[in-house]
C-alpha cells in the first residue's frame, strides 16, 4: 500500500504549487498596478493613507504565503497600489450580516459558483463586471473561456447577460479517475478515454471491483459523491442526460417526481445499498475520497481534471510517477442519450455591489487569477484555466500527456447547467443528501423521500421568491 499523508483538496491546491518553483516575482506584479504606484519622481504631496482591501477567502492561513500567492507578491501589490489587504476567513453568517449592514468585503470567495451566481445576482448583491473586464490587464474579454458563462446571468437564464465574477479554475466534475492496478486485479477492462459508459455499467463495474477481507470492505469499487454529499448539480446533469430538466422554465419549481428524476435518484439508492462505495451504510473515515484513492482502497472516483494533482503528486508536492502511471481518466458516465458533461463548481471570486473599493478589488482579482503567478497553478494540473490562452500551460510530460489528451477531447462536451435564483446550492444539496441517505438506510421508501424533497424544496423556493419579490 502506498503511504501518503491524508490531505484535503484545498490544502493540496495551495501546497502543490511548490512543485513548479519560484513565482514570477514582484516585477510582473508591479506591471499590473495602476494608480498608486510610485512614478519615481519627487513627491509633491504627502502620501495618502493606505486603502484597506477586505478579501474574504477560505483557508487563508494555507493560501497566503504559498507560492501561488506568496507574501512577497502580496506585499508588492500593496506597495504599488498604496493599499493593505485584510484577509478575512470565509464565514457565511458574517458575510450575510455584512451585506445587510452595507459593510461588505471588497472580494468574496464563492464555492460552487455554477450553482450560486443566479442566487446572488437576482438579489442585486453582486457588481456586474463587464466594464472592468474591458479594462483588465490580464483577463481580457476575448480570452475568457466558455466556463466563465456560469458567472453570467441576465435575470432569467444562466450563461447570458452580465458577468458577475471569475473562476479560479474549473473542471468537468463528473469525469472518472480509475486505478488500473485495481482493475487488473479484478480482471475488469479499462474504461474508454473517449466513449462514456452508462451509470448502470458504472454500478456493475463497482460491484466487480469491490473486495472484502475479514468481514470488512478492503477496496471500494466506486464513489460518485464528494464528501458524502449528493450535489443537486449532479442530479441535474443525470436528468439532462435523459433529455429533461429538474426545473420548470422559470426555475420556480423543481420536480423530483418525473421518470427521469426518479431514475437518477433510484440509482443512488441502488449504489448505496450495494456496499460498493463509502456511503451512508459504509462511512468514509476521511472527509473526502482523496486518501482512500491514494491508498489503493478506491477503484473509481467521479472527479474532474483537478484531481490530476492527487495522482501525480504526493502530499509534499513530490512527483509520484509509479502511482500516476497506473491511473486512467475517462468521460463522465451517462444516464441517457444526450451527452452532458458539465462543470458543477467553477469556484472563484465576486465583488459585492456595496463594496467600497471595487476598482482595486478587480485589479487584485485580475492579477491573482489571471496574472503571471496564476500560471503556476495550471502548470501542476490543478484544474483548467479560465483563460483560453493558458490552456497550453497544463502539464503534458509523461502520463500527464494522456490526461491532457483525454481532457482536451472531452472539452467539446462541456455544458452550462442553469440553476434557480430562488434557493441556495447548500440548501438544495442538504435536502437531497438527507432524504437520499434516509432511503439508502431503509428508513423511508424512495417515494416518501421524493415527496419530502418535493415539499422541502418548494418551501425553500417560496422563501426565495418572497425575498426577491417574484
Amino acid at each position: 500500500m502506498r503511504s501518503i499523508s491524508p490531505i484535503s483538496r484545498r490544502t493540496f491546491l495551495t501546497r502543490s504549487a511548490l512543485a513548479v518553483g519560484a513565482v514570477s516575482g514582484s516585477s510582473a506584479l508591479l506591471a499590473a498596478c495602476g494608480p498608486g504606484a510610485s512614478s519615481g519622481g519627487a513627491a509633491t504631496t504627502a502620501p495618502s493613507a493606505p486603502v484597506t482591501l477586505n478579501v474574504m477567502q477560505r483557508h487563508v492561513q494555507s493560501l497566503v504565503g504559498s507560492p501561488a500567492l506568496s507574501k512577497e507578491n502580496v506585499i508588492a501589490f500593496e506597495k504599488a497600489n498604496n493599499c493593505k489587504i485584510n484577509w478575512l476567513e470565509f464565514d457565511q453568517v458574517k458575510l450575510n450580516a455584512s451585506l445587510v449592514a452595507g459593510d461588505a468585503p471588497d472580494l468574496v470567495r464563492i464555492e460552487g459558483a455554477a450553482a450560486s451566481i443566479p442566487y446572488i445576482a437576482a438579489r442585486g448583491l453582486a457588481e456586474p463586471l463587464d466594464d472592468y473586464f474591458a479594462k483588465a490587464t490580464y483577463a481580457k474579454t476575448d480570452d475568457l473561456a466558455d466556463i466563465t458563462k456560469v458567472y453570467r446571468y441576465d435575470g432569467k437564464q444562466q450563461g447570458q447577460g452580465p458577468i458577475y465574477g471569475m473562476p479560479f479554475d474549473y473542471s468537468q466534475d463528473g469525469m472518472l479517475w480509475y486505478n488500473k492496478k485495481l482493475f487488473d486485479q479484478a480482471k475488469v477492462p479499462y474504461l474508454s478515454d473517449s466513449d462514456p459508459i452508462t451509470y448502470d455499467q458504472l454500478l456493475a463495474m463497482g460491484k466487480q471491483l469491490t473486495t472484502s477481507q475479514g468481514g470488512k470492505i478492503k477496496v471500494f469499487g466506486v464513489d460518485p459523491c464528494y464528501g458524502d454529499v449528493v450535489f443537486h448539480a449532479q442530479l441535474m446533469q443525470m436528468i439532462a442526460q435523459q433529455g429533461y430538466s429538474l426545473w420548470n422554465s422559470d426555475f420556480t419549481k423543481a420536480d423530483f417526481t418525473t421518470p427521469a428524476a426518479k431514475k437518477a435518484l433510484q440509482w443512488f439508492v441502488d449504489w448505496g445499498q450495494a456496499h460498493v462505495g463509502p456511503g451512508p451504510l459504509d462511512p468514509n473515515p476521511e472527509s473526502w475520497d482523496g486518501p482512500l484513492y491514494q491508498e489503493n482502497r478506491l477503484a473509481i472516483v467521479e472527479y474532474g481534471y483537478w484531481f490530476n494533482g492527487q495522482v501525480t503528486l504526493d502530499a509534499n508536492a513530490k512527483p509520484t510517477p509509479d502511482f500516476a502511471a497506473q491511473q486512467g481518466f475517462a468521460p463522465a458516465p451517462q444516464m441517457g442519450t444526450t451527452r452532458v458533461d458539465a462543470c458543477r463548481s467553477a469556484t472563484g471570486m465576486w465583488i459585492p455591489k456595496k463594496a467600497k473599493n471595487k476598482e482595486l478589488a478587480f485589479k487584485f482579482l485580475d492579477f491573482w487569477y489571471a496574472g503571471p503567478q496564476s500560471q503556476m497553478h495550471f502548470k501542476t494540473g490543478q484544474g483548467l484555466p479560465p483563460l483560453k490562452s493558458q490552456l497550453a500551460l497544463l502539464p503534458q510530460d509523461g502520463i500527464n500527456k494522456t490526461f491532457y489528451d483525454v481532457q482536451q477531447k472531452n472539452l467539446a462536451n462541456l455544458s452550462v447547467l442553469s440553476f434557480s435564483p430562488y434557493v441556495t446550492a447548500a440548501a438544495m444539496d442538504s435536502v437531497l443528501t438527507t432524504n437520499l441517505n434516509n432511503a439508502i438506510k431503509g428508513q423511508m421508501a424512495l417515494n416518501d423521500a421524493i415527496a419530502a424533497m418535493q415539499k422541502q424544496v418548494a418551501d425553500l423556493i417560496q422563501q426565495g421568491r418572497d425575498q426577491v419579490g417574484s
